[in-house]
């Protein structure tokens, strides 16, 4: 992709791979890196060498990615992950395909590495690998999703995005965004406090113009909504002892969620605050205490004094 007509891989291979991941980002990738070396006394009654073949090479290749990547041998990830974090960490192959010091054994360094090809790649972004939403694809999505909203008998929001809401009234949000519905859904209820919210898993009516947000699949490409977003869900609707397809007035949806869970660190904090991976981030409005604050304004004047 960097312009690189020789990859050690194999030209046919590596567009296989590439065409694979663009007709399916949600591919799972398993990172494959043998680390189970034999023990020497094993290798000498066999009579047979020590590892000096090109393997050895790559192996530490491999573990030099992993290192950076934060993964180890076997992990499993979706190819829109691998890639946006690749390319988020990983700046030069220098150090990693080449070597400081030159050597003819079998630490040698790859000569495309010198090159520039990942680097101009990686510079062009995402893009090249992952298919992404066009500006005016997101546009379009935008308008029809609020349409959709403002006329919709109901609403269908997934749980953790009731505190998004809140969040966004907290910290003062008072125009629509571009990349989601948080202020259209805010306005709809707040216009009718009596419109039914039903809960749903996954992707809602708040998603449509994200550019995280797959139409095709309906799934959220982004690290947020992999895993810790859904977790999000489940705290959420144990918190308000509900299920999916859970269906009440926005009033009393929005008094039963300032009742049950008083903090954003409750939920978007995992309780304690302690941000243990890349994978379960927590959202720098915790520490903010936007949902706090737009708790103790109240969504609708009734719950405003109820909430203090």
């Amino acid at each position: 992709m960097g312009g690189c007509d020789e990859p050690l891989a194999g030209k046919e291979t590596v567009i296989e791979v590439l065409n694979r991941i663009r007709e399916n980002p949600e591919a799972n990738i398993r990172l494959e890196c043998d680390v189970e070396p034999k023990y020497y006394q094993e290798l000498l009654k066999e009579n047979k060498p020590f590892s000096q073949g090109k393997d050895l090479r790559l192996k530490k290749l491999d573990l030099d990615v992993l290192q950076i990547l934060g993964l180890i041998p076997n992990s499993s990830r979706p190819a829109w992950y691998l890639y946006k974090l690749l390319l988020d960490r990983v700046e030069t192959v220098k150090g990693i395909c080449s070597f400081e010091s030159e050597s003819k054994s079998i630490w040698w360094s790859c000569p495309n590495a010198q090159r520039g090809f990942y680097e101009k790649a990686r510079k062009a972004g995402i893009k090249l690998f992952i298919k992404t939403r066009s500006r005016e694809g997101m546009r379009k999505a935008k308008e029809e999703s609020v349409a959709e909203i403002y006329s919709a008998e109901r609403l269908y929001i997934r749980p953790h995005h009731l505190m998004c809401i809140v969040c966004f009234y907290g910290r003062g949000g008072s125009k629509p965004l571009e990349q989601d519905n948080l202020y259209e859904v805010l306005k709809r209820t707040q216009e009718d406090p009596d419109v039914p919210i039903t809960l749903v898993e996954g992707c809602d009516m708040i998603c449509p113009p994200c550019p995280g947000y797959n139409p095709e699949t309906h799934l959220c490409d982004v690290v947020c909504g992999l895993i810790r977003d859904y977790k999000k869900d489940l705290d959420v609707l144990q918190k308000l002892d509900l299920t999916p397809g859970a269906t009440l007035k926005a009033r009393n949806l929005y008094k039963l969620l300032f009742e049950r869970i008083p903090s954003a660190m409750d939920i978007c904090g995992y309780g304690d605050g302690i941000e243990r991976s890349y994978e379960w981030a927590i959202c720098g409005n915790v520490h903010a205490k936007y949902y706090e604050k737009g708790r103790k304004k109240g969504i609708f004047k009734e719950l405003s004094e109820n909430s203090k």
